[in-house]
């Protein structure tokens, strides 16, 4: 009986996991093998019913097929030989230590082999090459392993028969008869070794291979011990694998140089092929390359790699492989290997971030050697098209010094990111083109104002609230300007307006507002919950009521994924760049799941308030204050032939230009500005607000996305089918009236209009009564619209005066001369049964950082 370290039968062992990273696959070891035409694939399963790897199938080799007692005389007689070979060796050396005979072997035998691991194991663990691809299965990127190179394992009928026939005559021409070891081989070796006149190996491919899966247990040296070692191991290895395995493993494992291990490696570094499509001079001159990759690289030395070819073509001609003239042929045959490289094939900005989702959810190695295979959300024409759309538009932004733009697109309620456009032009360094702006920090402006107003709508406000548009002066105790000073746009006030007016018309200073009434904190927790994860690097405190016009620094993918968040009606699904993940057999690791990522996701935000915010969004009537009638985004509407969101933004001094919107299956967010190599602006440019700069970029993808039927498809629902084109109302939200010069609950004698409410949310005031927070904000109205009526447009003081006019309140007596700034205060007196509810709000400008105003 052949002492062994593995079990006999797979009834004594337990099937076993050998781990990368997230991921594992299932061996079992010391299973005996048949015979494995390598032109056919097997469904054969383990015992506990999981795919064996397609690489590693069960099997016996024939020569094992013969009983046991010849596998036994076999091995004694191939040990004598190896220890004949090997005691000429030592004395020709004079080593004192010899094997003392056919039992010394055998237990010499079972020592070297007692603790060598499961060469399944070893080879699967061993790294791989991984790809990313687009969602049809074009290459992005393969990823190199920065400390080994290239590897990706295939199955024999995945390997040209020349290259399985050029390695066999080049290598180990007894490869299918002998016992792991040519024993003859040992002993002409040792001689040659042992006289000092050359070095001969003497390994077969089964050797070779032991030596490659066990370098550590067998040794570096050249010595004796080494060769012994490595003897006994490979005659494990040819007792518990078929020679189909141990080819399989061999054509996998051995290095073809340039950083290219196994052929498949290979045959895509010197050919850019598969290894199942190499012609006879490919797969020959591959072949001559694992005796001495450095010397014979056809890249640098094609001339002695030639030399060696021919000596492979000259054996397979010997063992009748090949006939003398298919020899010549192949020879003849000019060849003109090349090296690789990992670069970026397609969508640079893209891919980098596809790289980051994996190593932040799968860790590193599982990357850079797991030999994964990565089916990403964008599809390359797209991308390209996407990126035409920035590029066309660059001549009218560098007419207004704006050199860059940015741009996501998404589906909402997947998360797949369809597009993403980093910057201009990745290759122009003088404006920073390999900085991503599509990920990086920066100051949102107006564009953050839906959030603002969400978070108030939590606290009771709604799209009907009145808010008074006045000016606005606070303190700033720390910060490096004493007051906060916010301005609208146009420069005018618009005094008692309606929240669906002031967001409407992007209006500051009722954000402001809205932000105070709400709480920074929640404002700044509401706007996480929605998307930004790696933005807002700082805490609400230091942000202060600017946050409410966009003074935190977020990147344009996580505000984008904001937006997608209204579409969902509240509920956030995370922006993802990955489909589908496989491991190197092809085992799905990873799936999108459409049906599930949206009734699975977080409600950030209950759906009644997402949908007022898109219901104010999507109000061409309303914007048309400010922006008119005609404007791009009710353009975009009435181009799609649906209702289309929008909200555009722009930070002091016009530098960061926004606009972001959303339809039912699409969000699509633009940024555009000026910058250098290092990423910064100049400080005064010229005006330019967000509709304006990034509204035609924004405008062209829509189109494109909605119109094209190439793309059209990837914005389809779960079923199959494209989503409705008209936002799903909440059932919890109903019409109601209100007080149009309030805000407040309707009046029976004033004016009406009808607002989108919450069931049991509506307000909770007559038209008549005032809160604490109001009768004050009423007061520093009529005593602004005293000092500075000539900074209201037109109907804004009216609409104060009908403010204060629905709670009683006589405004008769005040005096508007703009230049009397020695007026006391106006102290509104309740009249007429008004009345004054108490609440709490104080008006604190917080935090310490500069003020900002947004400009729309």
């Amino acid at each position: 009986m052949i002492p062994s370290a593995f079990p006999r039968s797979t009834e004594d062992v337990d099937v076993f996991r050998v781990s990368q990273g997230s991921f594992s696959r299932t061996f079992i070891p010391g299973r005996p093998t048949a015979p494995l035409n390598p032109r056919i694939r097997t469904n054969r399963r383990s015992r506990n019913g999981k795919k064996l790897p397609p690489h590693l199938l069960p099997g016996t080799s024939r020569h094992r097929l013969r009983g046991g007692s010849r596998q036994r005389s076999g091995f004694l007689i191939v040990g004598g030989l190896i220890f004949l070979g090997l005691f000429v060796t030592v004395m020709l050396s004079i080593v004192v230590s010899t094997v003392a005979g056919t039992a010394a072997t055998v237990e010499a035998y079972r020592q070297v082999n007692a603790d060598l691991p499961n060469a399944a194991a070893v080879t699967t663990s061993t790294f791989q090459t991984s790809r990313i691809y687009d969602r049809n299965g074009v290459l992005l990127q393969e990823i190199e392993a920065p400390d080994s190179g290239w590897r990706t394992f295939v199955t024999l009928d995945q390997i040209s028969p020349y290259l399985i026939d050029a390695t066999i005559a080049a290598e180990d021409a007894t490869f299918w008869s002998h016992f792991g070891v040519e024993p003859m081989a040992i002993v002409r070796g040792a001689l040659i070794n042992a006289s000092g006149s050359g070095s001969s190996g003497g390994s077969t491919i089964t050797q070779q291979l032991a030596r490659g899966l066990y370098p550590e247990q067998i040794g570096f040296d050249i010595s004796v011990t080494r060769k012994f070692k490595e003897a006994m191991a490979a005659i494990e290895l040819d007792r518990q694998f078929s020679k189909q395995d141990i080819l399989t493993m061999y054509l996998n494992q051995i290095f073809y140089g340039q950083r290219s291990y196994g052929i498949e490696a290979a045959s895509q570094t010197y050919f850019q092929k598969h290894a199942s499509e190499l012609t006879l001079a490919e797969a020959s001159l591959l072949a001559g390359l694992p005796q001495m990759p450095s010397y014979y690289d056809p890249t640098i030395r094609l001339d002695q790699a030639k030399i060696r070819q021919q000596y492979v073509l000259d054996q397979m001609v010997k063992l009748d492989y090949i006939t003398r003239a298919e020899a010549d042929a192949a020879r003849a045959e000019p060849l003109t290997p090349t090296t690789r490289t990992s670069e970026i094939k397609a969508a640079p900005h893209f891919t980098e971030y596809a790289k980051d989702y994996l190593r932040q959810h799968y860790g590193s190695d599982i990357l850079v050697t797991g030999g994964i295979e990565v089916y990403t959300t964008i599809d390359v024409e797209l991308q390209a098209a996407a990126e035409a759309i920035v590029k066309e538009n660059m001549p009218f932004l560098n007419a207004y010094r704006r050199n860059n733009a940015a741009m996501v697109a998404m589906v909402p309620y997947t998360g797949e990111v369809l597009a993403m456009v980093g910057s201009a032009d990745f290759n122009d360094a003088s404006i920073g083109g390999q900085i991503n702006y599509a990920r990086a920090n920066l100051q949102t402006g107006s564009s953050i104002k839906p959030v603002v107003y969400a978070a108030a709508f939590q606290n009771g406000w709604n799209p009907g609230t009145v808010v008074m548009d006045i000016t606005l002066r606070e303190p700033t105790p720390g910060a490096p300007e004493p007051y906060y000073e916010p301005n609208n746009y146009s420069g005018r006030f618009y005094g008692a307006v309606t929240v669906r007016d002031a967001l409407a018309n992007s209006l500051n200073i009722p954000a402001v507002k809205a932000g105070r009434f709400a709480g920074i904190d929640e404002v700044y927790d509401l706007y996480r919950r929605m998307g930004i994860q790696t933005g807002m690097t700082e805490g609400w405190e230091n942000y202060g009521l600017s946050l409410s016009l966009g003074s935190a620094e977020v990147p344009l993918l996580e505000h984008t994924n904001v937006y997608a968040t209204f579409a969902n009606n509240g509920k956030y699904v995370p922006a993802t760049p990955i489909l589908k993940i496989t491991d190197a057999n092809g085992n799905i690791l990873y799936e999108l799941d459409r049906e599930k990522t949206l009734s699975e996701a977080d409600q950030a935000l209950k759906a009644e308030y997402a949908y007022q915010i898109t219901s104010i969004l999507t109000d061409n009537e309303a914007r048309s204050m400010v922006f008119g009638r005609g404007n791009l985004f009710e353009n975009t509407g009435d181009r799609l032939g649906r209702p289309v969101a929008a909200k555009s933004g722009t930070t002091d001094s016009w530098k960061d230009i926004w606009t972001m919107g959303y339809t039912t299956d699409l969000a699509v967010g633009v940024w555009t500005g000026q910058t250098s190599q290092t990423g910064s602006a100049e400080i005064e440019l010229p005006v330019l607000d967000g509709i304006q700069g990034a509204g035609p970029i924004w405008q062209e993808m829509m189109e494109l996305m909605h119109s094209d039927p190439r793309w059209a498809s990837y914005l389809y629902g779960p079923n199959g089918q494209p989503l409705p084109e008209q936002f799903q109302q909440p059932s919890g939200l109903s019409s109601g009236s209100v007080c149009s010069a309030t805000g407040h609950q309707a009046s029976n004698s004033g004016s009406n209009h009808t607002e989108l409410l919450v069931q049991g949310e509506g307000p909770a005031l007559s038209c008549n009564q005032l809160s604490a927070l109001e009768r004050k904000e009423l007061e520093l109205a009529l005593e602004d619209i005293r000092k500075n009526s000539g900074k209201y447009s037109e109907g804004a003081i009216d609409s104060i005066r009908r403010y204060a006019s629905a709670v009683g309140a006589s405004s008769s007596s005040v005096d508007f001369d703009d230049d009397d700034d020695d007026g006391e205060s106006v102290q509104i007196q309740p009249v007429n049964g008004g009345d004054a509810e108490e609440d709490e709000g104080d008006f604190d400008s917080g935090g310490n950082s500069p003020p900002i105003e947004s400009r729309d």
